[in-house]
């Protein structure tokens, strides 16, 4: 369960994605050529080679394909790598024309057919030796009722963890009361050995007791794995269990570190500034042409403002193109839902393809919003979910994002329960951001626009 164990299978996913690809490229060059991987030597096949393979890696990493937690056997991988390779596929294409070095059209398709056979396969194989080096490991949950349920959708297909059994009250405080043997350890010691127990949950419904945490010393001592249930539901859905947690949870919980480090702000500053110009200056045409088309289409103007609280709960006005009809609102401030009758037919394609985004970007430049954080919402919703929602004042905390943890894991909120769920991820971030992190959301976030996943 140690980060260290999943950063080396990640690596070893990525190893022998990095063998496959050259293997099939210079594969598809000799059928095609009858040249080898020996024979780039000039500057520009070279780069022709990195190039390729940094697309296929980036639109694996894209699809989710080196997350430990994926099912490489489901039909929704199967959807992914068709996906993923679809991109790497164009990105192949585009890459001849970078380097100004001509390939025929059949060395890529042969490779990419290639790649995709032997990445399935690698994934078969490789999911199926897991499961014979370190199969699933037996969890057993200490306490029960409403919460204790939470979690058992999330590990009836979990690829890391299988449930094993649940304790309620009365037969936890039996089993320690009975002791066996000479060291006399308790009942739920000899349970956890006979049962092949590899992780222990306590949920605050348990038991609380000196005997209890004893046993748990003992079972933790003999390398089992105890934890909180707040800390188990944060690791296996990566998001926080906002309805169990109090003001002491925040106080001695690790993560949150980088709300006040500088070198992180200033790098997450520059990133924003220098990736806000860039896409402005590289989608000007684009954002030409939709700013002309949305009033030919509708009534009313190109562009929507509207007040929106940023950190600190200091307002700002945030910029989008208009999706909705002119007069959306003309009976007060409402939640936008899925299927909503107020967007436009073009609308609904500019929120599809996250298009009417781009002029946030503006915002982003500005200082107002960075390119990932919680979204930023209206004064009205917030004094009201703030009363309602705990610790929902905690997201003004960082600067909103136009897209974010809880963007790419869920979708639009329509109303008060969505709010909660998306706070749940937003504090995830807020506990856990990092530049990798950063790195993975903007990765998902691609996913999302190209899959129209989310709306």
């Amino acid at each position: 369960m140690a980060s260290r164990q999943f950063s080396s299978r990640q690596f070893s996913l990525v190893l022998g994605d990095i063998a496959i690809i050259l293997f099939c490229f210079s594969l598809g060059l000799w059928v095609r050529t009858g040249e080898t991987l020996r024979d780039f030597t000039s500057f520009q096949q070279m780069a022709l080679v990195g190039f390729l393979l940094l697309a296929y890696i980036a639109s694996f990493s894209i699809f989710e394909f080196y997350n430990i937690r994926t099912k490489f056997r489901s039909p929704a991988f199967s959807v992914s790598l068709a996906g993923s390779l679809g991109l790497a596929f164009l990105l192949s294409i585009i890459s001849s024309y970078i380097f100004q070095y001509k390939l025929g059209r059949g060395v890529f398709f042969i490779s990419w057919i290639l790649t995709a056979v032997l990445v399935y396969g690698w994934r078969y194989l490789y999911s199926a030796v897991f499961k014979l080096s370190e199969p699933r490991r037996n969890v057993l949950i200490l306490g029960n009722g409403a919460t204790t349920e939470t979690v058992i959708p999330g590990l009836q297909n979990d690829p890391e963890f299988r449930l094993a059994a649940i304790m309620d009250k009365r037969v936890l405080k039996e089993m320690l009361e009975t002791e066996f043997g000479d060291d006399k350890r308790s009942a739920l010691e000899e349970y956890v050995a006979l049962n092949r127990i590899n992780d222990i949950v306590v949920s605050f419904e348990a038991v609380n007791s000196s005997e209890m945490e004893r046993a748990l010393v003992n079972c933790r001592m003999k390398g089992i794995g105890c934890h909180t249930f707040e800390a188990f539901y944060e690791r296996l859905f990566e998001k926080l269990p906002i309805l169990m947690l109090n003001d002491r949870w925040f106080l001695m919980s690790g993560g949150f570190g980088t709300l006040g480090n500088r070198l992180y702000n200033a790098a997450k500053r520059t990133v924003d500034i220098a990736v806000a110009s860039v896409v402005l200056m590289v989608t000007l045409p684009i954002s030409a042409a939709v700013a002309l088309l949305i009033p030919l289409t509708s009534r009313g103007p190109a562009f929507f403002t509207q007040d929106r609280l940023g950190a600190g709960k200091v307002p700002f006005k945030i910029v989008k193109f208009r999706t909705m009809v002119y007069d959306a609102e003309a009976n007060g401030p409402q939640w936008a839902h899925s299927n909503d009758l107020r967007v436009t037919k073009l609308g609904g394609f500019l929120r599809k393809t996250r298009l009417d985004e781009l002029p946030q970007l503006i915002n982003v430049l500005k200082g107002e919003m960075s390119l990932i954080g919680p979204r930023p919402e209206r004064e009205f919703f917030v004094t009201r979910l703030t009363e309602k929602i705990p610790f929902y004042a905690l997201r003004f905390f960082i600067k909103p994002g136009i897209t974010g943890w809880a963007q790419v894991n869920f979708h639009y909120g329509s109303n008060d329960e969505d709010a909660l769920e998306k706070l749940r991820y937003e504090l995830y971030y807020i506990k856990h951001r990092s530049l990798v992190l950063d790195t993975r959301i903007l990765m998902r976030t691609v996913r999302v626009i190209l899959t129209g996943q989310g709306t």
